[in-house]
């Protein structure tokens, strides 16, 4: 529904009666939930109206400018029409306000590319009659993985539970409406949020399922099966749960001559097929380190030809070429791993990709081990001249007493927090439940910061106070490449005497470089003369750069520094390279 962009018509403030009436309709389709769990009092609520890619019109209501609710569109002839839908950010923060389904990790892909969720792929919730729970046609429902209970979608059941037992594991079995990663969710792109990440309490196998194509029931499948049998039903399973696609409600059966030409197929999902040292697993290899090192740093969304360039060729430690690899293309690479599950590829515009979500719990990411690039380790000693200042950072260690608290700001026990970071993640935390009392500005505490703090309420300060000493105290070596907060680094040309062109870089010192060391690179790799200059009533220095050397030190930035594009202004004043030829 909001896969695609759709167009904003009108933007309004609901006034107090409107937002009345809103909150009696959320009581009455909620009422199992605190009206001021969906809605805080003092909340500015905003009523958008939409016209979706296909077409039909939807209301979005925006809570602080996050949106929390969507109206279906009125239609006669549905018994649903006209009813809220709550949004990923709301079932996020009440967990129980919907029923949920649960499906294989294997196929958020294809829900994220516009896929209903088939029956195949619906993991039962017990056996008989209770498989798909006691819910009627058009039941709103939320949508889960094995690997992790929290929602990443939200449709309408598009049969009743006894009616989805009846059908025999074919069809459609949620319609979906809104998914993690859609427009909707990417609305307010300073409000987006990842999932949040909740382990199931049990982790389910292959043991706990028949295999496709049989009809034995569920109790009937108890015995243990084979280490290589249970791989090759979980590989099933996937497959089928995703081989549905959104097409009429036709029932299709895959016949014995189609399941062979699927078994005769090549698969590429392992580097087992793959002979050790070819250019594919050289390319896989490097997309795995990339994900295993700077999986938690990437600025989600995030264009796919500038991870490829910025996060797998650095990783590579050799040239890497795809016309060589049997992709041929980047675009064929990812698609291949966006169906193993790595991570979701959303088509922003015409030939614009972008990633807005990556699976770091993927078995693969987790085992994979890292090598030591050739040139980060000299047999065992440092680099002779270091490109960064290094300084001791001052952390503060997720302990078991606090993991409670911190794992609802999706922050893992163990994770080292700067000091300065604990009192701004303590307000967000009471800012995002509402816990802070306008009038006397002390927090009132729920249960997760009374276990913690021992207490009923108190100051912002006071919370901090005790959350850090429930923490264990470290130091970090850091050598500045953190871009948090940094003013960006700032590229311009002037003119010198004799009408000489030079180039001045400014703040480059905020990110931890060493000025003599990049003055040196600039000389051999530019063979220009550069200095640093001191400009009157300004307290940073500048480097001037002989010529327009714009293109040269935008790429030693970003190629040797790793400092990211974004922070970086002036490139478009940069030379072309290209010379007039002569006819």
């Amino acid at each position: 529904m909001f896969l695609k962009a759709y167009r904003q018509k009108s933007s309004t403030a609901l006034k107090g009666s409107e937002s009345k009436k809103l909150r009696q309709r959320l009581q009455q389709a909620f009422s199992h939930i605190p009206i001021e769990q969906l809605i805080p009092a003092k909340a500015n609520v905003t009523q958008l109206k939409l016209l979706t890619h296909g077409g039909s019109q939807t209301t979005v209501f925006c809570v602080d400018k996050q949106p929390m609710f969507f109206e279906l569109e009125e239609q006669p002839e549905s018994a649903t029409s006209g009813q809220l839908v709550p949004t990923l950010y709301t079932i996020w923060s009440t967990p129980n306000i919907l029923p949920f389904f649960t499906t294989f990790e294997g196929v958020l892909p294809k829900l994220s590319n516009g896929a209903d969720l088939m029956l195949p792929g619906v993991v039962p919730m017990g056996t008989g009659l209770s498989m798909y729970g006691h819910y009627k046609k058009g039941q709103l429902v939320a949508v889960n993985l094995t690997n992790n209970s929290s929602a990443v979608g939200v449709g309408q059941l598009a049969r009743s539970s006894d009616e989805l037992y009846m059908c025999g594991g074919h069809g459609v079995a949620v319609k979906m409406l809104h998914m993690f990663g859609d427009k909707l969710w990417g609305h307010e792109p300073s409000l987006t949020q990842q999932i949040p990440t909740v382990k199931t309490k049990s982790q389910l196998t292959p043991d706990n399922f028949p295999a496709l194509g049989t009809t034995d029931h569920p109790k009937k499948m108890q015995k243990a099966l084979p280490v290589a049998a249970t791989a090759e039903i979980e590989a099933e399973m996937t497959k089928a749960a995703i081989v549905e696609p959104l097409v009429p409600s036709e029932e299709t059966h895959i016949s014995s001559e189609q399941r062979e030409c699927a078994d005769n197929t090549p698969s590429t999902s392992t580097n087992d097929e793959t002979p050790e040292g070819s250019p594919e697993t050289t390319l896989k290899n490097a997309f795995l380190a990339a994900l295993k090192n700077n999986g938690k740093k990437l600025p989600l969304p995030l264009l796919t030809s500038n991870f490829y360039r910025l996060y797998v060729v650095p990783e590579a430690g050799e040239q890497l070429d795809l016309k060589k690899t049997r992709y041929k293309k980047l675009s064929n690479f990812l698609a291949e791993m966006v169906d193993q599950g790595f991570l979701v590829v959303r088509e922003e515009s015409k030939g614009v990709d972008k990633i807005t979500s990556v699976d770091l719990e993927h078995p693969e990411v987790v085992n994979f081990i890292t090598d030591v690039k050739p040139n980060e380790a000299n047999n065992g000693t440092a680099s002779e001249t270091p490109l960064f200042h290094s300084e001791l950072k001052e952390l503060y260690v997720v302990t078991d007493a606090t993991a409670a608290f911190f794992t609802k700001m999706n922050y893992k026990r163990g994770e080292g927090i700067p000091v300065g970071q604990i009192k701004k993640i303590v307000r967000e935390y009471v800012s995002k439940h509402g816990l802070l009392n306008s009038q006397t500005k002390l927090v009132k505490l729920d249960d997760t910061l009374q276990e913690l703090c021992e207490c009923q309420e108190g100051t912002l300060v006071t919370i901090t106070s005790i959350v850090t000493s429930k923490m264990e105290h470290s130091f970090q070596m850091c050598s500045g490449k953190d871009t948090s907060g940094k003013p960006l680094i700032q590229m311009s040309l002037a003119t010198r005497s004799g009408n000489k062109k030079v180039t001045l870089v400014s703040n480059i010192e905020a990110y931890g470089i060493i000025l003599s060391e990049f003055i040196k690179l600039c000389k051999q790799g530019a063979a220009a003369s550069t200095t640093i200059v001191k400009l009157p009533h300004q307290k940073h220095e500048q480097l001037q750069v002989q010529g327009n050397q714009v293109r040269f030190i935008y790429t030693l930035l970003t190629e040797t520094y790793k400092v990211p594009p974004k922070c970086i202004l002036g490139l478009e004043l940069a030379k072309d390279g290209k010379k007039n030829k002569r006819k």
